[in-house]
């Protein structure tokens, strides 16, 4: 198989370092528009994209991958508002499409289980939920992605739909935390992933890249993680 990775960034180089274990014999390279206008041909030949940019070109990089009928992976984050758009635009279309704001597998377990504790404490209002969120200084979108997919989860399980607070901390070279307290007068519940290095995230990825190309349709990552 051959792997195109688009935005070539820390989370790019360490998918390319790691493809071969996944049988990707080659890579190519997108990292800017003029990538995209010498390489065309070596793009048309990739089975699968990963992607991992920015909010303000991840519509493009998605959509020309789509229209030549490839695959797609999307790490990128910042771009909720302009999903739902995405979303009605691409539903009808035969498109095979995996995105998420993490794909870490540990990360996603701790989806799970914020979604059973959250279950847990909705009728426990003597706790006050927070979340606090910490990334390296470059990190450009706050709250991240993962602690807006938090409160989302956390929020999906309370009868009081109040927004949880987030605390979003930007610190050296962090690659990134993610801690979800409950607190009471009495006690403090905690949950927390703390990821120690970007190989979490491209191992996921890849998984997902290998996954993707036999299942047509849109899939959020942290649905779907337990079958690739």
């Amino acid at each position: 198989m051959k792997l195109l990775i688009i935005g070539y960034g820390k989370m790019g180089r360490a998918i390319e370092r790691l493809a071969p274990q996944y049988g990707f014999q080659s890579v190519v390279i997108i990292d800017n528009e003029e990538d995209w206008l010498q390489k065309t041909a070596e793009v048309k030949t990739c089975d699968v994209a990963i992607e991992f940019s920015t909010p303000q070109s991840v519509l493009s990089n998605v959509t020309k991958c789509f229209e030549m009928k490839m695959a797609v992976v999307s790490g990128t984050t910042g771009w909720e508002k302009q999903k739902e758009e995405f979303f009605k635009l691409w539903h009808n279309k035969t498109i095979s499409f995996i995105y998420g704001t993490n794909f870490s597998i540990g990360a996603n377990i701790f989806f799970k289980l914020n979604e059973f504790l959250a279950k847990q404490m909705n009728t426990q209002h003597q706790y006050h939920v927070s979340i606090e969120e910490t990334h390296h200084i470059n990190k450009k979108d706050a709250p991240s992605g993962t602690a807006i997919t938090i409160e989302k989860t956390i929020l999906s399980q309370f009868d009081n739909k109040t927004p949880v607070p987030i605390n979003s901390i930007r610190k050296g070279e962090v690659v990134g935390e993610h801690l979800v307290n409950y607190i009471s007068a009495e006690d403090i519940i905690q949950i927390k992933h703390n990821a120690l290095n970007r190989e979490a995230f491209a191992h996921g990825a890849l998984k997902a890249a290998v996954w993707l190309p036999a299942h047509k349709g849109i899939y959020a990552f942290e649905d779907i993680f337990q079958k690739v």
